[in-house]
């Protein structure tokens, strides 16, 4: 592993060449991207984000109860109220009811459509809904939440069980029943959009199997005494780890937002090779393709390696009110979006969307703002094979109101409203495993070939 100090001392002229370039050419109604040489793919800051700890959950919340040395109170790690983790069973965007006895997040009409151009959102349980509370003084309290994960990891707890459990009511770890809902989705998307529709019928808590239910005494799914050790050297603490790594590499591009906000009507302005990829501003839809909207919808095109981009805002927010963000790339195009250290990223009525030719793994949002403010604070918003990460330790919190979509979130402090996730955690991919034949089979290529010919292919991470 690479040390965090190699990266300190390099200032990307590129981003201070893009911030001139956003004041002039940018200005308020512009968002503009400029884009230089990425780092390479296999190579050694590529290889820093493998994270084989961290991929197996889909929330880590690190805060304790109350402060713990330098580290401030949060009061609940991870607090969950209304649907589901580890599954989507239900329409995207979903409309406040879909069958009986269902409810939302009702996002149909608040949000665009997903632009065909976008990855289409996966439905159904895929037991993606692992959860890591890691702070040995922290708690989690869930309510009227279906848990649908890994049942050799669940939710795993750095202290015992029933210190760990704050409160948690009505909520079933894999319930076959399917609490709170069924859902059957429909073929096809309507015309223009990549939406999913379907009808379901709500479980309520008694019809749930009751012995799957996480409350006390229970606790179905849950594990205490979990050492972190690894997972918080991969994310948290240590020169190795993302708070410490991510901050000093060199920026390979920049996103330029001179109000803070991008908006339907903004212009898209790529600064950059066209080689080293795209950003362009095309028009939308909502209600499943029923109403026009001029623009909405802005596509960055990545090219292969892992891209830094560092979020200008001129001291504002970062915000997205009413539109689609779209990364896209090749399968080996991966981006870390770094926010300015003192401010939030906020999302109103927004989606932000892996494109359809990009990895579900691929996109991650990161700040390592040093406060316990709200660094991550969405509403009304489908997210798409995008992480979110605030890694400083000081409080900082990420709060998502009425969501769907698959992500990976990482706090001190996660508090979740009217949600339908499942994991799309940040990770780069191994590199290239040389296959050895066994002999038999190498003579038998030599003989065919006539020469010594091996073969290799790339190996997914799990």
């Amino acid at each position: 592993m690479l040390k965090a100090m190699k990266f300190t001392y390099s200032l990307s002229i590129l981003t201070v060449a893009s911030a001139i370039l956003g004041s002039v050419a940018g200005g308020a109604g512009a968002v503009t991207v400029s884009l230089g040489t990425p780092f390479p793919v296999f190579g050694d800051v590529y290889n820093q984000f493998l994270n084989p700890q961290s991929q197996s959950f889909l929330l880590i919340g690190n805060g304790p109860v109350n402060q713990v040395g330098n580290q401030p109170g949060v009061g609940q790690a991870i607090n969950v109220n209304n649907f589901e983790l580890g599954a989507i069973k239900a329409p995207v965007p979903s409309p406040s009811s879909f069958g009986p006895n269902t409810n939302g997040p009702g996002l149909l009409g608040n949000v665009l459509d997903i632009p065909t151009t976008a990855a289409r959102v996966g439905t159904g349980v895929d037991f993606s809904g692992n959860i890591a509370i890691t702070n040995s003084n922290g708690v989690f309290n869930l309510q009227d939440v279906g848990v649908f994960a890994d049942p050799t990891i669940g939710i795993r707890c750095a202290q015992s069980v029933s210190a760990c459990d704050d409160g948690t009511q009505n909520s079933f770890f894999n319930d076959p029943n399917q609490f709170p809902n069924t859902f059957v989705a429909n073929s096809g998307s309507p015309s223009g959009t990549n939406n999913t529709t379907g009808s379901g019928v709500g479980v309520n808590p008694n019809q749930a199997a009751q012995n799957t239910r996480i409350d006390e005494p229970l606790s179905t799914g849950v594990t205490g005494n979990v050492n972190f050790t690894a997972l918080s050297n991969e994310i948290f603490t240590g020169p190795n780890s993302e708070n410490s790594i991510i901050p000093g590499l060199a920026a390979t591009g920049s996103l330029t937002v001179n109000d803070g906000t991008i908006q339907p009507s903004d212009s898209a302005i790529f600064a950059g090779s066209p080689g080293l990829g795209s950003f362009s501003r095309s028009n939308s839809t909502r209600s499943g393709g029923t109403e026009s909207v001029s623009g909405g919808t802005f596509t960055l095109g990545l090219s292969s390696g892992l891209h830094v981009i560092d979020i200008l805002t001129n001291g504002n927010d970062f915000q997205l009110d009413g539109v689609n963000f779209v990364i896209d790339g090749p399968s080996d195009a991966f981006a870390i979006f770094r926010l300015p250290n003192t401010r939030n990223f906020l999302i109103s009525n927004s989606n932000v969307l892996a494109g359809d030719s990009i990895g579900l793994n691929n996109i991650l949002f990161f700040s390592n703002r040093n406060d316990n403010s709200q660094h991550f604070n969405f509403n009304n918003t489908v997210i798409n094979g995008v992480a979110f990460h605030t890694t400083a330790q000081a409080g900082g919190e990420i709060v998502i109101n009425n969501a769907e979509g698959c992500t990976q979130l990482v706090a001190d402090r996660i508090n979740l409203n009217d949600v339908r996730f499942r994991r799309c955690a940040f990770r780069t991919e191994g590199e290239p495993v040389l296959e050895v034949p066994e002999p038999t089979t190498v003579l038998g290529l030599l003989g065919i070939m006539g020469i010594g010919g091996v073969f290799a292919r790339r190996k997914h991470q799990s």
